[in-house]
């Protein structure tokens, strides 16, 4: 093995020979280091046990790609140090899909799939869904939903007729997929649900009966095309064990050690697939309750963790030592703990966090904590005083800009809790010339490459139709001028711009532009005066002639190959290039499944990228993880932040909208303003379905309630992630709302962050 060193709870964990164990892990404290030399330690005993014909793996089993990929690399290399070249062979690092489909690749007859059996991904997954939930509400009408309304909304037939053109569709989306996810994860199909519903009478448990619905549809959408989704295969691979004593035995004695990463994220049907094929017992478990951050819109729950932790079988380690942050940021992290544990704001709240608190390192570690004399704290807070967005992303932009003049040699980041405020910074920052990354759910360079695409589908799909010509303006403006003519002159151009968006809309006949009878001039076509000084604009009009004529041609040709044409004329940077190809594999992928889709449904897909209503995984870390680069800021989100560090990093929008506490007065995102009683439907179908498998009674309300108390919690846990990815300077600092204006809607500090603010004050008075 490599000359690595080991802390003490490092080695204890490192000497594991069988059995269960559970670790609980604080940032910082290198669980996947760990981890990865736990694994390849494994690996190295079996080889040294040589059986003849050995297929026995260690398996590892992660949350996301890029961890996988990362755990993959560091056996790897710790296996070549010993000496042990095996590749890939004698161990497997999956993510819960990517186990769950080699099962049930390996005997797809007993899932009752047939041997090319296909996976649609997230995106064509999605796409089906909706147009089954947009198919029944055309065929049923919004009626389920009107007994959930707030009166106003319900009784007024205008108003009615307002959310169901604007508002119920989305929702109605939303619950769709939220009951499908968890109805798998109870490992129930549309008839078992079915079953039991026509037991009941009809006027019960309306979401359930809704979502059943819905899911029968998708189920039946999916089965026409041949396909499953990615929640299928995990609940199809247990059943493909539990089909077979003899498969399952076969899968028990290969993967004779099974270590699970992340495993506050685990849900049931992660447990239950982990638990049957470990039955010989050989089962770790790592990570961090106090970081189970993903609950609210995954299946994932930290109580699977806690319990296993708990359990008399178990061996239960801890790794808290964190050689990650300074002094004072550790201190902040371990007292929101303490705090949030101990306060009598919301006694509910309790329970957020697990007492386990970080601990520094010791001078001679080989991670010593940062040191004190490095270390920055500000909280952002003046009583009396309030900052609205707009002025909270002005001084955090400004304050980048000025701290990177003099430390381009570190790195920083600012967090948000949600995209929206990300976005708007890195416009800020942008108008700065300040150099950032993204990690947000998708990069501006990304929507506006999905942009310029767009335009070009939108316009080759209708070329000759009657808003042909302002399509075609559009397109001059927005895909051509800014990287042509306009770019040499500038705002001074701006004026012909303008002028030549009018002439192109006047166009009766656009084909006399595009293809123009022999000897008629483009200014006679666009009524432009011959003039030496517009000589560059007739050069320019020519040349985007001559590119329009070029994709018309190519418009026969399949989506990829249009994409790539359509790219070699108006993609210049690298980025781009590579975008285009993604984009292009993207559309080949939704062409094949949608054999009929036109090029109206392609420019659809990318105007849904365009403008962040799809996720898009441009060239980021969710397959080759993400570094952050010195010098350069990183806006993400809290949430993509996780497993990353930085040396100063900025926490904005700690309010009690994006942090709520389970108060009385605080708004919730998913207790939506048209809705009665602050109902969160969400929850509400999600307690229904679980009435149904327990036969129990159902109780209205009672889940919105606790559904504030899990999301309170959850963002609680959150704002600890957000804390302990800073190295040696952390920033905290709030706004009021997007209704700042309106005195009565505004929001306030998060009790966390009031809390973390006299926690500060009172350390600043102590070492002052």
């Amino acid at each position: 093995m490599s000359d690595a060193t080991f802390r003490a709870e490092q080695e204890a964990i490192l000497r594991y020979s069988g059995g269960k164990m559970g670790i609980e892990a604080v940032p910082g404290s290198g669980k996947t280091y760990t981890l990865a030399h736990l694994a390849a330690r494994l690996v190295l005993r079996l080889v040294r046990e040589g059986r003849p014909n050995d297929s026995r793996e260690v398996l590892v089993v992660t949350f996301a790609n890029a961890a996988a990929n990362s755990i993959r690399r560091k056996i790897k290399a710790q296996l070549e140090a010993a000496g042990i070249a095996l590749g890939t062979f004698g161990y497997r690092v999956r993510t819960l899909h990517g186990l769950a489909h080699d099962i049930v690749r390996e005997r797809p007859s007993l899932a009752g799939l047939a041997e090319n059996f296909k996976i649609v991904d997230e995106r064509a997954a999605q796409d089906i869904r909706e147009e089954v939930v947009t198919a029944w509400l055309k065929g049923n009408g919004f009626d389920i939903f009107r007994g959930y309304l707030d009166a106003e909304w319900r009784e007024n037939r205008g108003n009615f007729a307002y959310l169901s053109n604007n508002k119920l569709p989305d929702l109605a989306q939303s619950l769709a997929e939220q009951f499908i996810r968890r109805a798998k994860d109870y490992r129930l199909t549309p008839q078992a649900i079915r079953a039991k519903l026509d037991q009941l009478p009809e006027s019960e448990l309306p979401l359930v009966r809704f979502g059943c619905a819905i899911y029968e549809n998708y189920r039946r959408a999916l089965s026409y095309r041949g396909v499953v989704d990615f929640d299928d295969l995990v609940m199809l691979a247990l059943h493909a064990l539990e089909q077979d004593t003899a498969f399952l035995e076969r899968q028990q004695a290969r993967y004779v050690y099974i270590l699970e990463d992340e495993a506050q994220d685990s849900s049931k049907l992660q447990q239950d697939l982990l638990g049957l094929l470990s039955a010989h017992g050989n089962w770790v478990r790592v990570g961090d309750p106090n970081q189970a951050i993903n609950t609210t819109f995954t299946t994932a729950d930290p109580k699977y963790l806690r319990a296993f932790l708990a359990r008399s079988d178990v061996e239960r380690r801890t790794l808290s030592l964190s050689g990650r942050s300074a002094q004072p940021i550790i201190d902040l992290a371990n007292y929101l703990v303490e705090w949030t544990r101990t306060q009598s704001v919301n006694p509910a709240l309790r329970e957020t966090f697990s007492a386990a608190q970080i601990v520094p390192t010791s001078p001679n570690d080989p991670q010593p904590n940062p040191p004190v004399a490095e270390a920055r704290l500000k909280i952002a807070h003046s009583v009396g005083k309030s900052y609205s967005p707009e002025d909270e992303i002005k001084m955090v932009a400004e304050s980048l800009a000025r701290w990177l003049s003099d430390n381009s040699d570190r790195t920083v980041a600012a967090l948000v809790p949600e995209n929206q405020h990300g976005f708007k910074l890195a416009e800020h920052l942008r108008a700065l010339g300040v150099q950032y990354e993204e990690l947000l759910s998708s990069t501006s360079s990304t929507r506006q490459t999905a942009k310029r695409l767009e335009l070009v589908l939108r316009y080759l799909a209708k070329p000759t139709s009657p808003q042909s010509a302002s399509l075609l303006a559009e397109l001059y403006r927005e895909v051509w001028w800014q990287w042509h003519l306009g770019g040499e002159l500038g705002a001074e151009g701006e004026a012909w711009q303008a002028e030549l968006r009018k002439r192109f809309e006047k166009l009766k006949h656009l084909e006399r532009f595009l293809f123009p009878e022999a000897g008629v001039l483009l200014t006679e076509t666009l009524e432009i005066p011959e003039s030496e000084e517009l000589e560059p604009l007739y050069l320019d009009l020519e040349a985007f002639r001559e590119t329009v004529q070029r994709w018309l041609y190519a418009a026969h040709l399949p989506i990829d190959q249009l994409v790539l044409t359509v790219g070699q004329d108006i993609f210049k940077t690298d980025s781009e290039i590579a975008l285009g190809y993604k984009f292009a594999q993207l559309l080949r992928t939704y062409a094949d499944q949608t054999p009929t889709a036109r090029l109206s449904e392609f420019a659809a897909e990318l105007k849904r990228i365009s403008a962040n209503e799809r996720r898009f995984i441009g060239f980021d870390r969710e397959e080759t993880g993400y570094e952050p680069k010195a010098g350069v800021v990183t806006v993400a989100t809290m949430h993509a932040a996780k497993g990353l560090e930085w040396d100063r990093v900025y926490l904005l929008s700690v309010n009690n909208y994006s942090f709520p506490f389970g108060l009385p007065q605080e708004r919730y995102l998913d207790e939506r303003y048209y809705l009665r009683d602050s109902l969160n439907l969400s929850a509400e179908i999600r307690a229904q379905l679980e009435s149904l498998i327990a036969d129990s009674a159902y109780s209205e309300g009672d889940a919105s309630a606790q559904a504030r108390l899990d999301y309170a919690a959850e963002r609680l846990r959150l704002l600890y992630v957000g804390i302990t990815r800073a190295k040696r300077e952390l920033m905290i600092s709030w706004n009021n709302g997007r209704f700042s204006q309106n005195p009565d809607q505004q929001q306030q500090p998060a009790q966390a962050f009031l809390a973390l603010y006299d926690f500060w004050q009172a350390s600043r008075t102590a070492t002052s």
